[in-house]
């Protein structure tokens, strides 16, 4: 049943996920925007040569680690990695290497996709065990490897064939394609002699070869006086690519199965095929218990969207389960691009919103923020007082996002009570989010009565939280951009030059302090703040928010950023760095 259950976790994952386009996220990480020159990897010098000298060595324990090494580095585009494949394929072929270092080597090869290496790994396969085929096999199917097709159909005409080799061979027979097999494999998938695990990868390699023509083959499981769910999960693998309306009718019927594995498995092959067809039953999928058949009813309606579908998928931003809640968010973001399903969804999110639990409060906030629906402001506000963290957080970042100025007093109110508050009791981590979030807005849309709250995050209090304090001090600079306020930047400049080391100034501090007083163009602090940076070292080697600060105090250009090099260490075996003095 294992492999059943492999299957189906593979088909119910096989889905578009959320790609994150929506989040909480600062404005100040972003603001200034800064970009570093991408980064440039490199390896130490002529490491890969002692690799290959260690791949030389007889020892299986170095063997076995230089291998490993070099399948890992592969990933990082080493140079010239290819030119390990000889060395590999020695120690695979050598009748006295170590099996550690056969399977590592083995598995360095297949990596590198040494196509060129597949009959020395098929005949090591042969003759060194059943933990170096399982390695292997999969390989060469998927290289389509000829004459490994001769041991597979042999396999699978045996008897006495282990289950682990049986399996091996109906999965390698499946993936390389080999339709000559298909027989075969249905005779082994309704042999009740053999272990109910190759029966059920057989009839899936069947579905995977056929597209046609096993309708009766698919009845012979499910025509008996006692259909078990194992029959019924047998009906779906050998229909899974047929087309006719007879095989999609007997999916259909599945799809609405009482058993969540069977619905979930007949659900994938109809939408993969036409989501028109799942049409009719996906509010069914949508209110079953299980979340893979739920996940498939949405699949159905956002590949099928009308504007009474979306406000049905709106209702599952309030699904228990969370990766389902972000697929439909995300999807509901990229159909209301679509002009007539825009109001409905708005709508439909909107209620979501109203209602009374976190888990939707929580997606349709944020999906309305990302929108810029502004009339959601007002339950945005009485939503900053939910007992949920994932609520009051969302609820911030949306009145940020939306810049409604009707909602600048109860953000105010809002702000100063939590900070009453931090005072008095051990604050959750949440507060310093919600009220970072709330000092941005209050800092974006300038609202000048939040000046004296602001102000009071300035000095180095712990207890203020670190995105509170650096919010609050990011927010000043735009409720002052372009006009100096000498006091505020003399306050600013204390906490760029703190001394203190117990406990030391916030990073973060420190630098919008810098980037606030180049934002209100100060004028009594930008030397002493010009001469304290460059003392510390040239603009190349300074904090990209404070090298855009520089450059707005001094209107001075700083030559572009170079590329930083950074050597990817830490490999089992690498060059020794000799000294000058060592030298001598």
């Amino acid at each position: 049943m294992r492999a059943m259950v492999c299957w189906l976790t593979v088909c119910c994952l096989a889905v578009a996920t959320a790609n994150g386009e929506i989040r909480v996220e600062f404005a100040m990480d972003r603001d200034p925007e800064t970009i570093a020159p991408k980064a440039i990897m490199i390896f130490p010098e002529n490491v890969l040569s002692l690799w290959l000298n260690a791949l030389a060595r007889p020892e299986a324990e170095m063997q076995r680690m230089a291998a490993e090494t070099i399948a890992e580095a592969h990933a990082f585009d080493l140079p010239d990695i290819q030119k390990a494949k000889p060395a590999l394929t020695k120690i695979v072929s050598a009748e006295a290497s170590h099996s550690a270092a056969r399977f590592a080597a083995a598995r360095a090869l297949i990596v590198l996709d040494a196509k060129e290496a597949a009959s020395v790994l098929f005949e090591a396969a042969q003759r060194h065990g059943s933990d170096l085929r399982q390695l292997v096999e999969p390989a060469l199917a998927k290289w389509k490897f000829e004459p490994a097709r001769k041991i597979w159909r042999k396999r699978l005409t045996t008897p006495d064939t282990r289950q682990r080799d049986l399996i091996l061979a109906i999965r390698s027979a499946r993936e390389s394609g080999d339709a000559e097999c298909v027989e075969t494999l249905l005779a082994i998938a309704h042999d009740p002699l053999r272990p109910v695990a190759a029966r059920f990868e057989a009839a899936r390699a069947v579905g995977s070869l056929t597209d046609s023509g096993l309708e009766e083959e698919a009845l012979r499981f499910g025509n008996k006086a006692s259909v078990s769910i194992f029959d019924r999960l047998c009906e779906v693998a050998l229909l899974d690519r047929h087309r006719t309306d007879a095989a999609q009718a007997t999916l259909l019927q599945l799809a609405q199965d009482a058993e969540p594995s069977v619905a979930a498995a007949a659900l994938v092959s109809l939408n993969a095929n036409d989501p028109s067809l799942v049409v009719p039953i996906a509010e069914q999928a949508m209110r079953n218990d299980d979340s893979n058949v739920r996940r498939q009813g949405v699949i159905t309606f956002v590949a099928r969207p009308t504007p009474e579908r979306v406000v049905v998928l709106a209702r599952m931003l309030d699904d228990l389960h969370s990766g389902l809640r972000a697929t439909v968010r995300e999807s509901l973001f990229r159909l209301s691009q679509t002009a007539q399903l825009d109001t409905s969804i708005r709508e439909g999110t909107s209620a979501v919103l109203a209602s009374g639990s976190w888990r939707g409060q929580e997606q349709a906030a944020l999906l309305l923020a990302a929108l810029d629906h502004k009339p959601a402001a007002g339950r945005l506000v009485e939503l900053l007082e939910s007992p949920r963290d994932e609520v009051l957080i969302s609820a911030a970042w949306g009145l940020r996002k939306l810049a409604v100025p009707e909602s600048l007093p109860a953000i105010l109110d809002k702000a100063f009570r939590q900070t009453e508050f931090r005072k008095k009791a051990e604050p959750r981590p949440s507060l310093d989010l919600q009220v970072g979030l709330l000092f941005e807005a209050l800092g974006l849309m300038k609202h000048a009565p939040a000046e004296e709250l602001l102000r009071r995050y300035i000095p180095k209090d712990m207890t203020m939280g670190l995105q509170s304090r650096t919010a609050a001090i990011w927010a000043l600079g735009h409720l002052h951009a372009g006009q100096p306020d000498e006091e505020l930047a003399k306050l600013l400049f204390e906490r760029l030059t703190d001394p203190s080391l117990f406990p030391p100034e916030l990073e973060s501090v420190r630098t919008m302090s810098v980037v606030s007083m180049a934002r209100m163009k100060t004028r009594t602090q930008a030397e002493p703040t010009q001469n304290f940076l460059f003392g510390k070292g040239p603009p190349e080697t300074m904090n990209l928010k404070i090298r855009w600060a520089l450059q707005e105090m001094t209107g001075e250009k700083f030559p572009d950023l170079k590329p930083a090099i950074v050597t990817r260490s830490g490999w089992f075996l690498e060059p020794v760095e000799v000294k000058s003095s060592e030298r001598k």
